[in-house]
């Protein structure tokens, strides 16, 4: 018991000293990418928009300039819990396209005191070809894939909220 309680204790200390995960994708900017209890049932998402800033640090050859009819994806599942209480994506629940700026009112009320996890890409031309990036979400060392193996089933790190 005492050895469980210890190990415990441990994993709290370290989790509590790591730094923030990185982001892959587009940064959100409400709500946060964490857990955090927002103030509506209808909120409005917003991500930073594509190109990034590191998009345009990164572009040595100009395809950013060539860039054309930036639309975004969005989609919100509900969680569950998971093994070791983690929050694991449910049922999609919202799931809107070609959202023209890089923010979004959920335009039906979801349930309250609610967890769901939620996620931004952007969809773009590039030399007359659409292309998307990938989705957005908090890379952690021990997640799998950036993509999920079925497009239906979306990885852990996905960005979390909670309704009022």
């Amino acid at each position: 018991m005492t050895r469980r309680w210890l190990l415990g204790f441990a994993l709290c200390l370290c989790a509590a000293c790591m730094p923030p995960a990185p982001i892959f994708g587009l940064r959100p900017e409400y709500p946060e990418p964490r857990n955090q209890k927002i103030d509506s049932r209808q909120p409005r998402l917003r991500w930073e928009a594509f190109p990034r800033p590191a998009d345009l640090k990164a572009d040595s050859n100009g395809w950013v300039a060539r860039i054309q009819h930036v639309t975004y994806d969005v989609r919100i599942w509900r969680t569950v819990e998971g093994a070791f209480g983690r929050p694991f994506p449910g049922n999609l629940i919202y799931s809107r396209d070609s959202v023209p700026e890089p923010s979004h009112t959920v335009e039906t009320p979801l349930a309250p005191d609610t967890s769901y996890v939620w996620t931004v890409r952007a969809r773009f031309e590039l030399d007359r070809q659409e292309r998307i990036t990938e989705w957005s979400m908090l890379r952690f060392p021990y997640d799998g894939p950036a993509e999920p193996r079925l497009p239906q089933i979306p990885p852990f790190s996905y960005y979390r909220f909670r309704t009022p």
